[in-house]
């Protein structure tokens, strides 16, 4: 056994190896030029990227996890579990992750715990006793609630990374006005001078605007309907006005970008009050028994000293 993994590790590592994998043709190099066939490869990554390395197992594993996870977003939808935004928190959390590809790992994890559990008592590890069958399904809900954890980590980083750079942004905006910009130019900058998310959203907005699928004005509106931050719904909002009807924008984006701030200010203040709560938990399971013993171990000692 112990031979045969070794050989399929060996055999996945030569395979993953980039020397002699065949590399895009001259056509497809060139179609990435043109603004449709920058559409075209966006909407086929969109379908999902490969989830192995190696073409054998993409041909042989990744249908049957697909069709599961296809079964198993169905039943969960039946059930009333299946949110139903699945593709849009994959969109931004997991780009190049399908619906269907994300349930097959759910699954593929969930039988790797599952599977390692009789595979100790197989082989005899097995400390406590063996290994009971309510800790295999235990095992198995965990690996596939796995991938859901990691996928609101990666959207709970992400909101933040935004609402970080959002009073930036607000900052770019007031600033270009400012200087005599238009709107749809003072996006464009922003855009070029803000490196994180938020700034690669913003450049996919000026992007899908210049190639003509997508005004600006849209552009923001379904950047914060994706996003679900009111700060964004505000901005949009404020540049759709100020594009409009004329409106100046650089005094929308001051008070926006005072409102923003505030509202980081009280965020933190919150969540300082709740870290304060959190840590009466440690608090009072680990420091405060300690505290005891040390002080009433000597008045014990003492006391007994007294009493022989």
């Amino acid at each position: 056994m112990l031979s045969g993994m070794l050989g399929a590790g060996l055999w996945l590592l030569v395979m993953a190896q980039p020397l002699g994998r065949p590399r895009p043709s001259l056509v497809a190099r060139l179609r990435r030029l043109s603004a449709q066939g920058r559409l075209d490869l966006e909407e086929r990554a969109s379908t999902g990227a490969p989830m192995f390395s190696s073409p054998l197992l993409e041909r042989v594993l990744r249908p049957l996890l697909d069709d599961a996870g296809e079964q198993i977003a169905r039943l969960l939808r039946r059930l009333g579990i299946e949110s139903g935004d699945l593709d849009r928190r994959l969109a931004l959390g997991w780009p190049g992750m399908s619906a269907p590809q994300f349930r097959g790992q759910q699954l593929a994890t969930g039988a790797v715990l599952f599977l390692a559990f009789p595979a100790m008592n197989l082989l005899g590890v097995h400390p406590f006793g063996a290994w009971p069958v309510w800790l295999w399904v235990g095992a198995f809900v965990m690996g596939f609630a796995a991938p859901s954890w990691q996928l609101n980590a990666r959207l709970r980083r992400r909101r933040e990374a935004v609402l970080a750079e959002l009073p930036v942004t607000l900052d770019l905006f007031v600033i270009a006005a400012s200087a005599g910009l238009s709107p749809e130019q003072a996006l464009v900058e922003a855009g070029r001078q803000l490196n994180g998310a938020l700034g690669e959203e913003l450049r996919s907005v000026a992007r899908e605007a210049g190639l003509g699928t997508a005004g600006y004005a849209d552009g923001l509106q379904a950047l914060a309907e994706r996003e679900a931050i009111p700060e964004l719904r505000s901005l949009a909002d404020a540049w759709r006005l100020s594009h409009t009807q004329g409106l100046p924008l650089a005094p929308a984006m001051l008070a926006l970008s005072e409102t923003v701030r505030d509202r980081r200010r009280a965020r933190l203040i919150e969540e300082g009050g709740k870290a304060a709560v959190r840590m009466l938990f440690p608090v009072a399971l680990f420091i405060f028994p300690v505290f005891l013993v040390v002080l009433l171990y000597p008045a014990g000692v003492e006391l007994l000293g007294l009493g022989n």
